[in-house]
């Protein structure tokens, strides 16, 4: 099955038993710029995690945080960084990724990917090329346009798709997948306790459960091995970022901690 398959298949996570909160989006942000973690890193170092939504727009126009010559360029660096991250925390998915920002430094590179995988279609579009490599290959610019192509060619001029491939390789290198400057070689995720929890949450609002909370398109960026998302979900649940209860082939996953930050 190819990833649009997957995608589509996904994004129909309401239907059956469990109501579904949580969907993915196709916005089309890497068309023209990259997935930005150096700028919203910046802007959560500097906004407190529990003001007010208005209060990051304040950061980046009013106070210019990210250094933009014009006021174009700050409304414009805003509203990417909101197309993919919401910045605002009444809204459950940018609420959970500011907590566990705040726990583990190390995992923000991929809770940020994360978000950014399951709001940005292009962005999704382009794993392809980075999930059917191994370790060690090399991620080429076309490698990724051809992916984003596959899903979205008929849609993109052939100068945007150009971008893609360039905005994506940079992006994946900003969450660890690729490494290199010129020359983009993938490596092996660590799938670090905050980041697992941060992707079964997401899985959990998106109407999926046990086990399965780890079954989604953007737990794929993890890259855990088969089988391994009880482990996975033990070393999130050792360190208290979510409640997980195993009984033989039974298997059940909540979030207190997320939830209540979240309401």
């Amino acid at each position: 099955m190819d990833l649009r398959s997957k995608t589509e298949g996904f994004a129909n996570l309401n239907s059956g038993k469990h109501v579904c909160d949580f969907a993915l989006s196709n916005l089309r942000t890497t068309a023209s710029h990259t997935i930005g973690l150096p700028h919203l890193g910046e802007l959560l170092r500097a906004v407190p995690a529990d003001a007010p939504h208005e209060h990051y727009r304040e950061a980046v126009v009013a106070d210019n945080l990210l250094g933009r010559p014009t006021q174009v360029g700050r409304q414009r660096s805003l509203r990417h960084l909101r197309e993919l991250y919401l910045l605002d925390p009444s809204q459950p998915e940018f609420a959970a990724l500011r907590r566990l920002w705040e726990i583990d430094s190390d995992a923000q590179h991929l809770i940020a990917g994360i978000l950014a995988f399951t709001r940005d279609g292009i962005f999704r579009a382009s794993f392809a090329a980075v999930r059917q490599t191994p370790p060690g290959g090399i991620v080429t610019s076309d490698d990724l346009t051809k992916a984003v192509a596959a899903v979205y060619g008929g849609d993109l001029s052939e100068s945007t798709l150009g971008k893609t491939g360039r905005n994506t390789g940079a992006s994946w290198t900003q969450t660890g997948h690729l490494v290199g400057r010129t020359k983009k070689v993938r490596q092996s995720i660590e799938a670090f306790p905050a980041a697992v929890a941060y992707a079964a949450y997401l899985g959990h609002r998106a109407g999926k459960r046990g086990a399965g909370v780890l079954d989604t398109p953007w737990a794929t960026v993890l890259d855990l091995p088969v089988g391994a998302r009880v482990d996975a979900l033990r070393r999130a649940h050792t360190q208290g970022l979510l409640d997980l209860l195993v009984a033989g082939n039974v298997v059940d996953v909540s979030f207190p901690m997320l939830e209540e930050v979240s309401r």
